[in-house]
């Protein structure tokens, strides 16, 4: 079916040929420079039908109401929350759809690597030939004889506590919102309470997405409960551990290392200083969890054939909101 529109496109890492289907709909696809501001967001869903949004902007209700010729917003990933306004989508009847599944052998790959890497104090050592222990209290331990707790357990915290238990025999323990009876029975893993969790966790992963619920939530009285020179593993998004609290974690010697995929913003003051007093026990990367090219492949084609199912029937399975729809 041939329609008219265009799809505007943000986001690095996709790839072009996947999005020649949509030029073969009759849509024209615009992929500007991102990420963008609200104002020029604004300006490029001019005459837009369909928004792919792979990148860094905010689709705020203001920039929504501005956008109307606009039926779906087709997001990249799981973790919309912080990057659309769903109930302004709801108001207006945009569609908001996500890519659930698409990326998570990725990010818990990803996850689980960097748990390896805290805990053996790899990035300490590269470039050395001879370790130079001090003490054997300098050994690190393996893995087996570490306790995990992992904070979120949808799919990304599920694979990363199969991947743990099956691959490396590591006691897991877990907190949800939603407690997950199935799965305790499936992995061998048992449910605590945050603060228990904390406290019982040599190795802390935070694996939820970012809302108002769970920004700053891990927060001082999640910290101070951690043994003394425990690992923090964060690679859903940095604002869900408050700052402050871990740098005092940092400094009291609670966090012995923290692991981040995307920092704080330039704006936040307590990014610049836990960088600066601790560069060596922070391992940052650059929000790069969910891309390999396998994962951004599933991603964008989900993506697209969501964006199709709306334009054709209205509605698609991997709708976020709750607007009045037809049936799919």
């Amino acid at each position: 079916m041939r329609r008219d529109g265009t799809v505007l496109v943000t986001g690095a890492g996709i790839d072009t040929a996947l999005l020649e289907s949509l030029a073969g709909q009759g849509l024209t696809v615009r992929r500007p420079a991102s990420p963008l501001t609200e104002d020029l967001l604004a300006r490029e869903l001019r005459g837009a039908v369909a928004y792919l949004h792979g990148g860094e902007e905010r689709a705020t209700a203001r920039v929504l109401r501005k956008a109307k010729t606009l039926k779906v917003v087709a997001f990249l990933g799981v973790g919309y929350e912080n990057f659309v306004d769903v109930a302004a989508a709801d108001r207006l009847g945009i569609a908001v759809t996500n890519t659930p599944g698409a990326a998570t052998d990725a990010v818990a790959t990803f996850t689980v690597t960097q748990i390896v890497n805290a805990n053996l104090g790899i990035p300490r050592h590269l470039g050395e030939r001879v370790p130079g222990w001090q003490g054997s209290d300098e050994l690190p331990h393996e893995l087996a004889a570490r306790r995990v707790g992992i904070i979120g357990m949808g799919a990304n915290g599920r694979r990363i506590a199969e991947i743990l238990r099956w691959g490396f025999g590591v006691r897991v323990s877990y907190y949800s919102r939603t407690r997950r009876p199935d799965v305790e029975r499936d992995l061998g893993i048992s449910y605590l309470p945050l603060l228990d969790l904390a406290a019982g966790s040599d190795i802390l992963v935070v694996m939820v997405p970012e809302t108002g619920e769970t920004r700053s939530m891990i927060d001082s009285s999640v910290i101070s409960r951690m043994p003394e020179g425990a690992i923090l593993v964060n690679t859903a998004r940095p604002a869900i551990v408050s700052p402050g609290a871990l740098y005092a974690g940092l400094e009291k010697g609670r966090v012995s290392m923290a692991v981040f995929d995307g920092f704080y913003g330039q704006e936040c003051e307590e990014a610049g200083e836990l960088r600066r007093d601790f560069p060596d026990r922070l391992l940052v990367t650059g929000h790069i969890a969910s891309h390999t090219a396998e994962a951004m492949h599933r991603m964008v084609r989900q993506a697209m054939k969501s964006i199709e199912n709306v334009l054709t029937y209205g509605s698609d399975e991997h709708e976020v909101g709750t607007r009045p729809r037809p049936r799919f």
